[in-house]
């Protein structure tokens, strides 16, 4: 009798309790959405309305930015045909390709020296490298330019002390390789602190166990650090992707896409085609092209993002 009496007062207090808790976590989740509603309206008008209308322009006549009919995909044959379209993508691929590889390599390296120093030493360090990726896109491009790119410039300079005649805006071969390492010099800090944040989640104990065992340096770091940091790796690759697929400053200041066509990479196109020639529905032909490339990336983010070691 007693534990058939106790049954269904349990229940009653568990329904309760259920009851009780619902409108708290409703409370939770309209607080949240709150919160997060100003940063969810200024990425809707700056970034996902401009992509949607991007998209809608591709697929229209324009005259003078203004529609005058439906076009179809005759907007995106008009861009395809032209035979420069495709050493553009070309160009672009290997400027990605490149500039991802070297960060990556430049940036692991710095990381695991930033993770045997000490903490103050490290900070200096930290912050020397993060500087370039904290200031104006605009700013940085300048400064390399001015440094390194022009025929008056220092780098230009101390390197003719050398014997060695460089002119990055008359050679087409060293201003993709200046646009390259302008690319690499602004983002390097940012793949340092991803791939720092990696390194410090890594157990001390692992190498201790491998010292113990007689692993060298570069065993443990091909054995323990390399796999244990592989998701911040890919992480970081994929984001420097994004970031380089749609860098105009960089070739728009650094360069102009000069000499020629030599640094003429597709985020670049993009804005001349629109704002130069004033092509605005074969511009956003080709943006809708790269918000299909960057919504593929996204995606792999995301789902790479819950990737564990």
């Amino acid at each position: 009798m007693t534990e058939a009496t106790l049954r269904p007062s349990s229940a009653r207090s568990s329904g309760a309790s259920g009851s009780a808790v619902a409108p708290r976590r409703q409370r939770r989740d309209l607080f949240g959405l709150l919160y997060i509603a100003p940063v969810m309206l200024v990425l809707l008008v700056v970034l996902i309305l401009p992509a949607l209308f991007a998209v809608v322009y591709s697929l229209l006549e324009l005259k003078s930015v203004r529609p005058v009919g439906f076009a179809g995909l005759e907007n995106y044959r008009e861009v395809f045909s032209n035979p420069a379209i495709a050493a553009v993508l070309v160009r672009t691929l290997v400027f990605a390709v490149i500039t991802v590889a070297l960060t990556l390599a430049v940036a692991l390296a710095v990381a695991v020296f930033l993770d045997r120093l000490t903490a103050r030493r490290a900070t200096l360090v930290q912050i020397l490298v993060i500087l370039p990726w904290v200031i104006s896109t605009i700013v940085g491009a300048l400064l390399f330019r001015w440094f390194f790119v022009t025929d008056i410039s220092p780098g230009v300079y101390l390197l003719s002390q050398l014997g060695i005649e460089a002119k990055p805006l008359t050679d087409p071969t060293l201003s993709m390789i200046s646009l390259i390492l302008v690319a690499m010099w602004r983002t390097l800090g940012f793949a340092v602190l991803l791939l720092i944040a990696g390194l410090k989640a890594v157990p001390g104990e692992f190498y201790e166990a491998a010292t113990v065992d007689g692993a060298s340096g570069w065993q443990q770091f091909r054995l323990i650090t390399l796999p244990m940091i592989k998701t911040s790796l890919t992480i970081t690759t994929v984001v420097l992707t994004m970031s380089n697929l749609n860098n105009v400053e960089a070739p728009l200041v650094t360069t102009g896409g000069g000499p020629g066509e030599a640094t003429q990479i597709l985020p670049l196109t993009i804005y001349q085609q629109a704002f130069t020639h004033f092509d605005f529905a074969g511009g956003a032909a080709l943006a809708a092209v790269a918000l299909v490339l960057n919504v593929g990336l996204v995606f792999a983010y995301l789902r790479l993002a819950k990737w564990s070691v």
